[in-house]
């Protein structure tokens, strides 16, 4: 984790100029990795912390099926103060809407997380392809997918 978050701040040292900022897209862990690069704290358990330093340049992030079962420890969501849109799908066992809902009522104190469950839809769903062995559960997800990436990038410039 330390390393996936570590080559990530890289590119942005890489590609970002001087005093300017991104956003950040994230699926799954990449969108826990988002969290915590943007000042939250991820748990692995009691007592197992991953050292993650914030990386202040993110101003906006779009978490799709965010697990937020790593920032559930006291305190984890504090540092966090930038707008967020988390989206996950009704059909996903792995990052159920629960997680994603819990997030946006973690951050109430703070700010409102514009959540999006999109009825159907599964973990993969947001994958322009999905992995071997996984049935897609999308009817049409091509459309789905076009929609979602409109309403990203709407969430993501304004």
């Amino acid at each position: 984790m330390t390393l996936r978050a570590r080559r990530l701040s890289l590119a942005l040292d890489k590609f970002l100029q001087s005093g300017t900022t991104a956003v950040g897209v994230g699926h799954s862990i990449g969108a826990a990795t988002l969290i915590a690069l943007a000042g939250g704290q991820m748990w692995l358990g009691p007592g197992r912390r991953v050292n993650i330093a914030p990386d202040s340049r993110f101003t906006r992030l779009a978490l799709l099926a965010p697990p937020t079962g790593f920032f559930q420890a006291l305190g984890a969501l504090d540092a966090l103060r930038i707008p967020m849109l988390a989206w996950v799908g009704s059909e996903d066992s792995i990052t159920p809407p629960a997680q994603t809902e819990w997030l946006a009522h973690a951050m109430l104190d703070w700010q409102t997380v514009d959540v999006r469950i999109t009825e159907g839809a599964g973990h993969f769903s947001f994958m322009d392809q999905t992995p071997p062995q996984i049935t897609e559960p999308l009817s049409n997800k091509q459309a789905f997918l076009q929609e979602h990436s409109s309403e990203v990038c709407k969430f993501l410039l304004s």
